[in-house]
């Protein structure tokens, strides 16, 4: 009798340990986010936190602060505790310096949100939404799989809504894949694999961009450029090198796949950005649709940013948090990212200079959008060719069970 344990139980094993760590990464979000306005006074390269709430407009130069709790006001340094009125001595009427500063917590931060921006943030996730259906459209019709304009920008809303339904489980990419192979069915695996050639360009892109903007911003850019930019140059090189037929005889590229683990798979893959890449003309054009669809989402990022009050960044700041926040959000900690991706975005702009409080809640605004931009993509499943068949729905249900 075999002592291992049943497919079924072993899948509900992964289950509950990813459940587990997702639930220990929200627990830890949770409590890094600031919840209540935050005085800081700083001196001799230290500082000091002091929680209580903030009246009057925090993104003035004057505020009036009340400490609470009450037990807090014995460790306020003198300075701040002269500022207080008779009347009111937990109350400190304070002027920004360099010693003295504040920040608001989340619920703050939302309350004073600039509507505007939240409108706009929307109208710019729908239109770059849209740019990677044209990145798809190309690179479809560079992998000898071409189609209408209509039906990719149909597909293309359709799996963003399940990237937002069942994240970490289906996902859309691999919706789409399905889908897509009942248009092309004597192509069905090229047209399955241009969807993950779709979303390593999309990831090339972003890295690139983020590379730009880190050399835009020099010395200012808080962490060592140079592995940065050397890692994006072998990146270029190991493209160059994979997409042309001559190095890859040489390197007898082909033998070692054939020798890899899934090997046929592998295969598959191969195929499909080789044939990808030799279409240079539908590659540039889908390039530039990638860019165009970056250019969209960092610029609902700078919107939400001014939004929210942080004026303290510039524009390549910003681009350097969307390019570094979206990579870390593909990690696959949580369902979606839910937590992880705030967090990154709430260090990146404090490492900038920038208040954590509202990178965080940049990140939360966008990811409303995102939402909103998803369920709107829902209703295209109501059309007769968004439906998926029976078959369909079993191809899903298997892949969706073996993914890991």
């Amino acid at each position: 009798m075999s002592g291992t344990a049943p497919p079924a139980r072993r899948s509900a094993w992964k289950v509950a340990i990813k459940f587990l760590v997702a639930a220990a990464v929200l627990v830890l979000v949770v409590r890094m986010v600031p919840w209540r306005d935050e005085l800081t006074y700083s001196l001799d390269g230290r500082s000091t936190g002091f929680r209580g709430e903030i009246e009057g407009d925090w993104k003035g130069e004057r505020i009036r602060f009340q400490v609470e709790p009450p037990e807090q006001w014995d460790a306020l340094p003198e300075e701040l505790r002269a500022s207080a009125s008779p009347d009111q001595p937990r109350v400190l009427k304070l002027t920004r310096s360099e010693r003295v500063s504040w920040r608001p917590g989340m619920p703050r931060a939302f309350r004073d949100v600039e509507p505007t921006g939240l409108s706009i943030a929307l109208v710019l996730a729908t239109v770059g939404i849209f740019g990677t259906s044209l990145r798809w459209w190309r690179l479809l019709r560079a992998s000898g799989c071409p189609m209408r304009l209509w039906p990719t920008v149909r597909l293309t809303y359709v799996g963003f809504f399940f990237n937002i339904v069942v994240p970490g489980l289906t996902g859309g990419d691999l919706v789409k894949a399905v889908m897509v192979a009942r248009w092309h069915p004597e192509r069905r695996a090229a047209a399955a694999m241009s969807v993950l050639v779709d979303r390593l360009l999309g990831v090339f892109v972003l890295v690139a961009i983020g590379a730009v903007a880190v050399l835009a911003l020099g010395e200012r850019f808080p962490y060592p450029r140079a592995p940065i930019l050397v890692g994006l140059t072998l990146g270029c090189a190991a493209v160059f090198a994979y997409a042309n037929l001559t190095l890859r005889r040489l390197l007898g590229f082909d033998r070692l796949l054939a020798r890899l683990p899934f090997a046929g798979t592998l295969r598959q893959i191969d195929d499909a950005l080789v044939i990808a890449a030799r279409s240079p003309r539908e590659l540039a054009w889908a390039s530039g649709f990638s860019l165009f669809n970056q250019c969209c989402v960092m610029g609902a990022i700078v919107v939400l940013g001014r939004s929210f009050g942080e004026q303290g960044l510039e524009v390549a700041n910003y681009v350097v948090v969307s390019a570094i926040g979206n990579l870390i959000s593909a990690v696959p900690l949580t369902p979606g990212g839910v937590g992880v991706t705030e967090t990154a975005y709430g260090q990146l702009f404090e490492l900038q200079g920038g208040s954590f409080t509202l990178g965080f809640a940049c990140a939360i605004a966008w990811r409303l959008c995102l939402v909103a931009v998803g369920l709107g993509g829902g209703l295209f499943l109501l059309a007769p060719e968004g439906r998926l068949s029976a078959a369909e729905r079993a191809q899903l249900q298997a892949r969706g069970s073996s993914s890991p």
